[in-house]
């Protein structure tokens, strides 16, 4: 039991009290703690963990200690890549997840260093708590949010509902501005018309812009302008009255932009919106009336508009295929958004961000090396951010082992890069060259275990988890008493 006499507070508050004192100290803050506090190493090892922590992702803290994190909270579906990302981008980052069970976690990883120079060594605090209601959900979204801007390297956003937005990651100074901007129009309720390519990202600060404001409480819809036909468009936008046309509901149908009320509607792709229902939307825009198909008077819903296409409106105004007081109108607060070719230097975040993802979906994890993630940085990518995760999730699939290659890139990928092809990333070569790390992987692991004795010990020799060893020792058909010579 800790002394916490008069002449005990007064040693701890000088700053001098005994090592022993002060680490039972910490250790009493943890455990004491109501969140859920978990401490890794870079390793993504448990190094201590409290009660709260172990009740929400239903695991014991003491037997835990010192194992992999990801052997951890798989009953309850908890996503430990939270640490990863605050790892790798330096900064903490925040999230809500939903487990299994139905409870929603907010959940933040702050990234910590100790030690002194060569000594020095990083840490990831991970803190949950669990969230139910909405408001204060929301409470703490802006929070974090705050915390993130202050870091100004790293932009995540969660919708606040059952799964998060895509983190914008904005490592470029181009991206970080358009972030800068993006909460600055968050802040007022004008119509924002969200400009770039396809796969750009349009639709992820659409939702960045509802999630920063003050509507954030509020639904956030997404209708594709272009994706309804023209007959059935109206009445999708606006809903129609009882008996309004023959085949309709009986009792009518409220329209998005109903819906969306106290909350944000996105028109995407809006230069696809036919000309006749241009009249309409410029009718709301202007009055704030809604006017149903077939309806005899008007509702007023609170919407806030955002518009985003990849067309150039104001050339479709000169050709007469878009309304001018409508390109005006909504052309209110412009938000550019910059193609992934003009921020290349922050595919290898969005690539990490892909990889977490698709292992969550895939239930496969797989790392990618240096030299592939280096040709991925100097492809232009055409189908900008939409294009690099759809390319993710095909690596994740078709990857010849646990680490994507060089030789896993499609060819397309590897030329567009400039990537010579008479290197060793031709499928004989690239096969010849897996065998070859191969062998060199199971001779280091056979030589680990041999020197070590035990898998633990040689994990941490390896400076790996003691899964992966005992996953590649179960490949190669080694033991830690194995001495026979691997061929």
């Amino acid at each position: 039991m800790m002394d916490l006499s008069r002449e005990g507070q007064q040693s701890a508050s000088s700053g001098h009290a005994p090592p022993e004192a002060r680490l039972e100290l910490l250790e009493a803050m943890v455990a004491g703690a109501r969140e859920g506090l978990c401490i890794l190493d870079e390793r993504s090892i448990l190094l201590h963990s409290n009660e709260a922590s172990g009740e929400l992702l239903s695991f014991q803290p003491r037997q835990a200690m010192g194992r992999p994190v990801y052997e951890l909270g798989v009953s309850s579906d908890f996503d430990w890549s939270i640490g990863g990302d605050a790892l790798a981008s330096g900064v903490a980052v925040s999230a809500i997840q939903t487990l299994r069970s139905g409870r929603k976690l907010l959940v933040s990883a702050v990234p910590v260093s100790a030690g002194e120079k060569e000594a020095k060594r990083s840490y990831v605090v991970v803190t949950m708590r669990e969230v139910t209601d909405m408001g204060q959900v929301m409470t703490r979204l802006r929070d974090a949010v705050e915390l993130v801007e202050q870091s100004r390297s790293t932009l995540s956003v969660p919708t606040g509902r059952e799964q998060p937005v895509d983190e914008v990651l904005a490592h470029s100074p181009g991206l970080a501005a358009v972030g800068e901007t993006a909460r600055q129009y968050a802040a007022v309720d004008a119509t924002v018309l969200v400009l770039g390519e396809t796969g750009a990202g349009k639709g992820v600060f659409a939702r960045l812009i509802h999630q920063a404001s003050g509507r954030s409480g509020g639904p956030f819809l997404e209708v594709n302008c272009g994706a309804i036909p023209e007959g059935l468009m109206e009445a999708e936008l606006f809903g129609y009255a009882k008996g309004a046309f023959t085949g309709a509901d009986a009792k009518g149908k409220a329209g998005l932009v109903e819906m969306a009320h106290k909350g944000t509607l996105l028109l995407n792709e809006i230069g696809d919106l036919p000309l006749s229902l241009q009249v309409k939307l410029l009718r709301f825009l202007e009055d704030g009336e809604v006017w149903a198909v077939g309806a005899v008077k008007p509702k007023r819903p609170d919407v806030r508009i955002i518009a985003a296409t990849n067309r150039n409106l104001a050339r479709m105004v000169a050709d007469g295929r878009f309304r001018e007081d409508l390109f005006y109108r909504i052309d209110v607060l412009a938000l550019e958004i910059p193609a992934l070719r003009d921020h290349p230097e922050d595919i290898p975040g969005l690539v990490r961000v892909a990889l977490a993802k698709a292992e969550k979906r895939l239930r496969r994890r797989r790392a990618i090396t240096p030299e592939a993630l280096a040709i991925l940085g100097r492809y232009r990518f055409p189908g900008n951010v939409r294009e690099l995760f759809n390319l993710v999730e095909r690596l994740v699939v078709t990857a010849a082992s646990d680490t994507i290659d060089v030789g896993d890139l499609p060819v397309h990928v590897r030329r567009g890069a400039g990537h010579d092809e008479g290197s060793s990333s031709g499928p004989a070569s690239g096969a010849a060259l897996r065998k070859r790390l191969k062998k060199m992987e199971s001779e280091l692991l056979k030589e680990a275990l041999v020197r070590y004795k035990t898998q633990a010990e040689a994990a941490r020799h390896l400076g790996v988890a003691q899964s992966t060893v005992a996953r590649k020792a179960k490949q190669y058909g080694l033991r830690a008493d194995d001495s026979t010579r691997v061929s």
